[in-house]
């Protein structure tokens, strides 16, 4: 859909902008019309503390996605109005973020702090439920523990702006956990089995095994796995679609910029041309891996 890639760019304003022209989003225009312009804010059922927090977060929102604000402007903003909530005025960002979680937990939810693509944006929910998998990739098979999370209130920025259309389906925590929310996902989809499972896996893979990894390398070689497991044609359009290398910040950007670069003489509508090439790129960047960072103890086979 057109409009998708106004959400994808965080122009609110054109998303709004093509809403008024297109009949189609007549029903939920008036809910933007209510944030972006008057100002009206989203209130969930949290207690009023937590709702003022993120509030302040929905304001970020507003600075950043609409108003256009510079991204380091309205982080300094929201950063100092969440300190003057807390009245920790002159708190580092790791204590702020150690005291939003506490606030959260102490009435009985779980928070996650810090940026996704580049944007604040936290991630708010009430359950997790662990469940163990045993994952396939190309260097051995091994036990995972997936967390299950559930009963979301707030699920990031691209949650927010798309009303639940888009949003992050799931990440690796540092101790190697993979988390995933429930409502994302069918847990039969590729989407689920190859796109989140082994993407993350392999993320943790990597960070135990590369512990100098960068996000844009662990994110090539996520990809690289998702390409040569997965049993749809559009994925690699999809990953080169994203590609671009005037952002260096944004990790899945280069990513797909080098896969762009890669599979350029690939027969790119033959499949197991692109699940062949894709196994073939990811074992010569393993050796790139431990040329650069060292060979490690790998995943075992079990």
């Amino acid at each position: 859909m057109q409009i998708s890639r106004f959400f994808l760019n965080g122009d609110i304003k054109g998303a709004i902008a093509y809403m008024r022209n297109h009949e189609e989003f007549k029903d939920i225009l008036p809910a933007y019309i209510a944030i972006f312009e008057n100002c009206e804010y989203r209130t969930y059922e949290i207690p009023d503390i937590l709702n003022d927090i993120l509030r302040l977060y929905q304001v970020y929102f507003r600075d950043t996605f609409y108003c256009g604000l510079p991204e380091t402007e309205a982080a300094d903003k929201l950063l100092t109005q969440l300190k003057a909530l807390l009245d920790m005025p002159d708190a580092e960002e790791a204590l702020l973020t150690e005291q939003l979680q506490s606030a959260f937990e102490a009435e009985g939810y779980h928070a996650l702090f810090g940026k996704t693509q580049g944007y604040y944006g936290p991630y708010v929910w009430k359950d997790t439920v662990p469940a163990v998998y045993s994952v396939e990739l190309p260097e051995g098979t091994a036990q995972y523990t997936v967390n299950i999370l559930r009963g979301f209130v707030f699920r990031g920025w691209m949650d927010y702006l798309t009303f639940g259309r888009f949003g992050t389906g799931g990440w690796a925590s540092p101790d190697g956990t993979i988390n995933c929310i429930e409502q994302a996902y069918d847990f039969e989809s590729e989407r689920f089995l190859v796109s989140l499972l082994k993407h993350e896996a392999q993320h943790t893979v990597d960070m135990k095994q590369f512990p100098g990894i960068t996000p844009a390398e662990l994110e090539y070689r996520a990809k690289l796995v998702e390409l040569h497991y997965s049993g749809d044609l559009g994925l690699l359009q999809k990953f080169l679609s994203a590609a671009d290398e005037s952002r260096p910040n944004d990790s899945h950007a280069i990513a797909s910029a080098r896969l762009k670069r890669e599979f350029a003489d690939t027969d790119q509508k033959n499949l197991s041309h692109i699940q062949t090439r894709a196994l073939e790129l990811f074992h010569a960047h393993t050796k790139e891996m431990e040329e650069k960072y060292g060979k490690q103890t790998t995943v075992s086979n079990d």
